[in-house]
């Protein structure tokens, strides 16, 4: 196989992988959202949260099984593991403009906003030197972004994330 063919080859498996890993961080953003209403879904978010690069790397290590008889390079497994997460990620990101643009109205930074008026949370942060005023006008600022804004912030993060993960997840990966 040519190079160009490898590469399409590695790109077409990660897309598939990356559909994998993109519902299995919808699931973990739901999560998320259902911790504000049901505190234990905040224990399943964290654990989820814990997992992703394991996740990732067992992606990439049964990519190398299936496809290149268990051998793989650090290089190509790193490639495999951050185009993985940047497929993961644009999945996700669609799925969370859906849930900002259409199903939020205002819940998530109600919440924030909510949080603040608790009393150990306020003495908290202003312990930590954060002035409660601050930060409500941070969520504030928050709620006024579009969802389109959120959207591409998380796609970003995730991507950048993805970049730094994957310099772990290869090592897994590319074993021998």
């Amino acid at each position: 196989m040519t190079f160009s063919e490898t590469y399409m080859q590695m790109k077409a498996f990660a897309r598939v992988d990356g559909a994998k890993l993109g519902v299995f961080w919808i699931i973990s953003f739901t999560l998320f959202i259902a911790n504000f209403t049901y505190p234990f879904c905040g224990m399943l978010w964290m654990a989820t949260m814990i997992f992703t690069p394991f996740y990732i790397g067992i992606l990439t290590r049964q990519f190398a099984v299936k496809v290149l008889d268990g051998k793989i390079s650090y290089r190509r497994a790193y490639g495999y593991s951050v185009w993985t997460t940047f497929y993961g990620a644009l999945i996700l990101a669609i799925a969370q403009w859906v849930y900002f643009q259409y199903m939020d109205h205002g819940f998530v930074v109600g919440k924030y906003i909510e949080l603040l008026g608790d009393k150990n949370f306020s003495m908290s942060l202003e312990a930590l030197g954060y002035p409660k005023e601050e930060i409500k006008k941070v969520f504030e600022a928050f709620g006024s972004l579009r969802p389109i804004d959120i959207s591409l912030q998380i796609l970003w993060s995730n991507f950048v994330a993805g970049l730094i993960l994957s310099l772990t997840t290869a090592l897994y990966a590319s074993r021998r």
